[in-house]
């Protein structure tokens, strides 16, 4: 839980207009990227994960617990 005072201070944060500027400036700039940055992006998460052994990304019914 926030306490008051960080809650004060995010709608302060909140009601700044170059906060507000900065944060319309980056969804702006996260829109602009390519197709294939967004590829290049996906094949260095695929190398991160492939490097996982198998068994723990695929378990078995025997195993596996809600």
């Amino acid at each position: 839980m926030l306490s008051e005072q960080e809650k004060q201070e995010m709608l302060a944060d909140a009601k700044s207009a170059k906060r507000r500027n900065a944060f319309r400036k980056m969804r702006v700039a996260d829109s602009e990227y390519s197709l294939d940055s967004y590829l290049k992006f996906l094949d260095s998460v695929h190398k991160v994960f492939s490097k996982i052994p198998s068994s723990l990304k695929n378990p078995s019914a025997s195993n596996f617990k809600l």
